[in-house]
């Protein structure tokens, strides 16, 4: 009997370390929270640009930006409240209220289902972690053909800058 027991105690001693290692061992790997510094990607958003056009219309400038929120906290949608288009020659700033007005459209894409893409006055534009929505702006002015930054700044975290050609 006292063999028995002492078997196990060993199994169960063994187990609660194999167990005690997969934790920590999975929470280093996902987070870093055994060695290192503690990195949670569901704090900041990550808007990233996968489509950018821009072309002349009768009235000024019709600009097409796909964007998508990578990384980021699921609870409220990242938002772009400033978007800066700079060539060498050419600056505009344009604030969230601008972005509300001039926005056209918002299309969205077919796996948003019940959170989508929108636009206000008061956060610009808004990317629900996980969807991507393609914004249509009417610009009030026209762009001359060339290279453009376009330069999207969302609260608390680095700009995104991306080229893009106006024709």
């Amino acid at each position: 009997m006292v063999i028995h027991m002492e078997k196990v105690v060993i199994v169960g001693i063994v187990f609660a370390i194999i167990a005690v290692g997969w934790i920590l061992g999975t929470g280093q790997w996902a987070y870093g929270n055994v060695v290192g510094p503690l990195v949670n990607y569901s704090k900041l958003p990550k808007v990233e640009v996968t489509y950018v056009s821009a072309i002349p219309t009768a009235n000024g400038t019709a600009l097409r930006l796909n964007l998508t929120d990578v990384d980021g906290p699921d609870a409220y949608p990242a938002s772009v409240t400033m978007v800066e288009i700079v060539n060498s020659t050419w600056h505009v700033f344009l604030n969230s209220s601008q972005l509300a007005n001039y926005t056209v459209t918002v299309y969205q894409s077919p796996w948003n289902e019940n959170k989508g893409d929108a636009v206000n006055w008061y956060s610009g534009f808004e990317i629900p972690l996980g969807s991507q929505g393609q914004f249509v702006l009417n610009l009030p002015f026209k762009l001359s053909p060339g290279v453009y930054e376009l330069i999207l700044y969302t609260p608390a975290v680095k700009p995104v800058e991306v080229s893009f050609t106006s024709s």
